[in-house]
């Protein structure tokens, strides 16, 4: 039976590695990738590192080594160069997969090559399309992804995770002003361009990106379950790029606390992502930032209008390249603070605080916490013998 293409509904990835089997289990063994310096420019649809300008099929130009990452659709391998004897990636997908195969295939391809100055987006440097198999060729990184780094280090320090996301926000923002919504943002879809802990990222895999003509044109049910936005489950008019906003928001939170917010099963994680609700769990939190879970939350709000944009997160004390007052030179509020205002005025309920739990590595469980469907309603569920605080929220302290 065929599977389901990419522009129809229900097309849900099942992560090749569950992120919330990051704490409780032993370290894994990477591969040593070897870092290369790549053209970053894209001009055709066969590129300066194909130095056969005819018809030559992939197998004369390139050798295929060893697998670096597999999905439903698409295999990923290290493959090198015969004549220059330089590796690079390619992504395999083997046509008839699943139906339109040719339009999905094309749309990618387009997509990329929309992106291709982009930063901190993987670059596209070759593609070769057989009766059988399309094949693309791209950067090779030598860190591996997101999501093997966290194997190693089960959680990122705040400095590391600030950087990373800050990169990773920057890459989003460049691909919505071009339209493009990527749908798959997750660990295991940014890769590191070195193993070391100031390594540069890159965005990856555009299979389900979609070129958006207008607003909330989106109809997909597509991603990976525990890092798609309700509105991809309960939407009736179609939804917008504002998607991945969630999507990044869940990512921190699984780089800082090293475990996911909406720990379930694929196929039970709707009603936990629907609702919204998530905690951060005191043992594994203590050591982050209010401002850190101000932007997480910004970012996990359940409706969409209400989500922090990527201009706020920027602003935000968190993300800002300097440590800015609350107020800016000319005296006017940075956009996050005039956020954070505006769901102060309309609910002054309004808390940000964090929350805590007593539970242990080796004994833990996956509770939710209470994040309300505004981001104006937050309540924070703490254990009984903790003790419940809250804390009004200042601008100052953004």
């Amino acid at each position: 039976m065929k599977t389901s293409p990419p522009n129809e509904v229900s097309m849900i990835r099942a992560p090749k590695r569950n992120a919330n089997q990051l704490r409780n289990r032993g370290l894994i063994t990477k591969d040593l990738l070897q870092e290369v310096k790549m053209h970053n420019s894209v001009s055709r649809l066969h590129l300066s590192v194909n130095d056969s300008a005819g018809n030559k099929t992939f197998d004369e130009c390139y050798e295929k080594e060893e697998l670096l990452g597999e999905g439903g659709f698409a295999d990923v391998f290290r493959c090198r160069h015969k004549a220059r004897g330089t590796t690079y990636a390619v992504k395999e997908i083997h046509n008839g997969n699943y139906e339109n195969y040719g339009e999905n295939i094309k749309d990618e391809i387009k997509t990329m090559k929309r992106l291709r100055d982009g930063c901190n987006i993987i670059q596209l440097l070759d593609v070769f399309r057989q009766p059988d198999r399309t094949f693309l060729i791209m950067e090779e990184m030598e860190g591996g992804d997101l999501l093997e780094r966290l194997y190693d280090k089960i959680s990122f320090t705040e400095q590391d995770g600030r950087r990373i996301a800050r990169k990773l926000i920057e890459a989003v923002r460049y691909c919505h002003k071009k339209n493009v919504a990527h749908r798959d943002i997750k660990p295991e879809n940014v890769l590191l361009t070195s193993q070391s802990n100031n390594s540069d990222i890159r965005l990856a895999d555009f299979g389900c990106a979609k070129y958006m003509d207008k607003p909330n044109c989106l109809m997909t049910l597509c991603g990976s379950a525990q890092y798609c936005a309700p509105e991809l489950y309960t939407h009736t008019n179609g939804y917008s790029e504002k998607c991945d906003n969630w999507s990044i928001g869940v990512v921190i939170f699984i780089l800082l606390g090293g475990y996911a917010p909406f720990d379930e099963e694929d196929d039970k994680v709707e009603p936990l992502v629907c609702e919204g609700k998530f905690k951060f769990h005191k043992c594994y939190w203590e050591h982050v930032s209010e401002a850190c879970k101000n932007v997480i939350r910004g970012f996990i709000t359940v409706d969409a209008k209400k989500r922090m944009t990527l201009e706020q997160a920027l602003d935000s004390k968190w993300l800002r390249r300097r440590d800015m007052e609350s107020l800016s030179l000319d005296g006017s509020c940075s956009t996050f603070d005039a956020w954070v205002r505006k769901q102060n005025e309309s609910n002054s309920s309004f808390s940000l605080e964090g929350t805590s739990s007593r539970t242990t590595r080796t004994a833990y469980k996956f509770d939710t916490a209470s994040v309300c469907e505004e981001i104006g309603e937050h309540k924070d569920e703490v254990d009984e013998d903790d003790g419940a605080s809250t804390c009004s929220l200042s601008l100052g302290d953004l």
